[in-house]
């Protein structure tokens, strides 16, 4: 299945289901948000995205506890979780996205080298919450690893829509 029709089939499931979603991303840079927006008609579901690239604004923005990112480091699956939830929380969206990890080519140390990505997603529910997580151990350069990791938290959308 091709990347547009992934996109195509989440966009019509929440459009069925009148759900929106919301993105909160670090190393795919917007990625989740452009590839959502894409479709018409994305403003029937698309809240919007936040671009939370530097640590302080992970706390700042999608308030996500500094003790939090100190305890499991900012590449880790609490972290992404938690920049779902943010996102939920700041755009008022009934699904939110999180993406953390090192793209590469730098960046990455012997405990979490490049290529390492967290992926989130939650959901609110009335049976109560649903979540998604993923850790990829991608070995591509910068691009491929965006787009991998931007494919891959589409997946898990796709798994909760």
């Amino acid at each position: 299945m091709s990347h547009a029709d992934i996109t195509t089939e989440i966009a019509l499931s929440l459009q069925h289901e009148a759900l929106t979603i919301a993105t909160a991303e670090s190393c795919t840079v917007g990625g989740v948000c452009a590839r959502l927006g894409s479709i018409v008609g994305a403003s029937t579901y698309l809240r919007g995205g936040i671009v939370a690239y530097q640590t302080p604004l992970k706390v700042e923005l999608l308030g996500l506890p500094s003790q939090l990112i100190e305890q499991h480091g900012v590449v880790s699956e609490a972290v992404a979780l938690g920049m779902a939830r943010g996102a939920r929380k700041c755009l008022h969206a009934d699904i939110g996205v999180g993406t953390t990890g090192i793209a590469g080519p730098a960046g990455g140390s012997p405990e979490c080298p490049v290529g390492t990505i967290w992926i989130a997603v939650s959901r609110a529910h009335p049976e109560g919450e649903r979540i998604r997580t993923k850790k990829l151990h991608l070995d591509g350069d910068r691009a491929h690893n965006i787009s991998e990791a931007i494919d891959q938290a589409l997946q898990l959308v796709r798994e909760l829509t």
